[in-house]
């Protein structure tokens, strides 16, 4: 090898080095959590959902959580849950899906967005059309410098009881895509929506002959630490080798 060809080799070494070490430094990550109440005729019980969102650059990553059962003779063997990772440009319509153990049974390879969000994401409301022409009952800054937009909708026939939408918006998630609050509300003069909850405030309801009680549902975006980035950034690493091809 001539020394010219060394150097060169060592100056791509270097240079690689450097985007990775930018690319790791432009990494962010986030969680999305929802706790909702699941009322019946004899308990009451809140039913909670997470998964995790991570930032690079132009490239975004989905964690799902998946049930993996597998079974021996007609016999339950393993019951866990494996993660899913789901990898996609930002301008794009389709991911792809990365299993840190093989999984014949799920989808594998390239898939739409959509089909992936609505099958493991939550479902997005839609405030900005069911809001555009009611004021919010109220309108204020918390302790924390987020904006809180609130609005009361009150019983009807069909839905007996008052609730209560507390919309919390703030600065510190403004460009974060996601696949729920960004399509539940836009941003608000920079504030994004990081935060919904809603309280049924409880009613009878003659249908089903049964008083609901009082309840809370919360939806929540959450800055989290990362504590596998090696793990992290590898599939991001393939996604941009196999798929974007640098």
């Amino acid at each position: 090898m001539s020394k010219y060809t060394l150097m060169a080799f060592l100056v791509l070494i270097t240079l690689t080095h450097c985007r990775q070490r930018e690319d790791v430094k432009s990494l962010r990550a986030v969680r999305l959590s929802a706790d909702v109440p699941v009322v019946t005729a004899d308990t009451g019980y809140v039913i909670h959902k997470s998964y995790d969102i991570f930032y690079n650059g132009h490239v975004t990553m989905y964690k799902f959580d998946y049930t993996h059962d597998s079974f021996f003779n007609g016999r339950l063997v393993t019951h866990e849950l494996r993660p899913d990772f789901f990898v996609f440009q930002n301008d794009s319509s389709f991911g792809y899906n990365y299993y840190p153990i093989a999984d014949p049974m799920m989808p594998g390879g390239r898939m739409r967005i959509d089909s992936m969000f609505s099958k493991n994401g939550f479902g997005p409301f839609s405030f900005d059309s069911a809001f555009k022409h009611h004021q919010p009952d109220s309108l204020y800054f918390n302790g924390d410098h987020d904006l809180v937009k609130v609005y009361t909708i009150d019983s009807s026939a069909q839905y007996p009881e008052r609730n209560t939408y507390y919309l919390y918006y703030s600065k510190k998630f403004k460009g974060l895509e996601d696949n729920f609050f960004s399509r539940s509300a836009g941003d608000e003069n920079g504030f994004k929506l990081f935060k919904i909850r809603i309280i049924a405030h409880g009613s009878y309801y003659p249908g089903y002959n049964m008083v609901l009680p009082q309840r809370e549902q919360v939806y929540e975006m959450k800055d989290i630490d990362i504590n596998n980035t090696a793990e992290i950034m590898t599939y991001f690493g393939r996604y941009r080798k196999e798929v974007l091809k640098y």
